[in-house]
């Protein structure tokens, strides 16, 4: 009988150590230099433990930093159908600090099909979510100043701008939509640079209220290698 590989073992050790709470979600894991000496295996072994558990979804890599334990592994009860914002859900790395504005609109045509309303202003709330220095995420949300009265936001208050795009909200509305797709747009076209350059995940969420109305729509842009998503689907029961 075949004796696992090396970096199996290695890669069952790691994944034991966050079941049992010894590695925490969000935390970041010892350096490479500590974990070949810790398990005695070469460099080369330990990053292909290191991919593995990658490519599973229970650990994500920041360049120049470190691996960190993913937030929304296996052992996490967080799942995209949570009725939250889902970029809480979704970013593999934690959130250290966000950066927040807006602007005022003229009417479009796109926002007035949206929202159904005809010449008309809307409002963009932009968040940037950061780790470190490094932004690893974008929400562009667009609402109509209508429902920035009803909810009381401050826009020149970030903290007020987060609480209504990631709280409140959700605390009133009846459903929403998630359309999850590869974004065609280039990490450059942003105002702000990402901490990588590779695909953007997009996003795109509608909430609605008890009426049906649409109260605001979020894009989030979430570089490719920091997106992980879990679904828990049940078949349908016929009576």
């Amino acid at each position: 009988m075949h004796q696992p590989a090396k970096y199996v073992k290695v890669y069952n050790k790691i994944l034991k150590m966050i079941e049992q709470g010894q590695l925490i979600s969000g935390e970041k894991i010892p350096s490479e230099e500590i974990l070949t000496k810790e398990f005695d295996v070469s460099r080369v072994t330990l990053r292909t433990a290191l991919s593995l558990l990658k490519e599973d979804g229970f650990i994500t890599s920041i360049h120049g930093k470190g691996h960190y334990i993913s937030k929304n592994n296996s052992y996490s009860n967080q799942h995209l159908e949570n009725f939250i914002s889902p970029i809480l859900t979704t970013l593999t790395v934690p959130i250290e600090s966000r950066e927040t504005y807006y602007h005022k609109n003229t009417s479009s045509a796109f926002t007035d099909q949206l929202f159904g309303v005809q010449n008309r202003p809307y409002l963009t709330l932009n968040v940037w979510y950061k780790n470190g220095i490094n932004n690893i995420a974008n929400n562009l949300a667009i609402v109509m100043p209508e429902t920035i009265d009803k909810f009381s936001v401050n826009l020149n208050n970030p903290k007020s701008i987060v609480q209504f795009l990631e709280n409140n909200v959700y605390k009133v509305a009846s459903s929403s939509t998630l359309t999850l797709s590869v974004s065609e747009r280039h990490p450059s076209t942003f105002r702000r640079n990402f901490i990588n350059d590779s695909p953007l995940m997009l996003i795109t969420e509608d909430i609605f209220d008890i009426h049906g109305d649409r109260l605001i729509q979020n894009k989030y842009y979430i570089p490719s290698t920091l997106f992980r998503t879990e679904m828990v689907r049940h078949p349908n029961t016929l009576s």
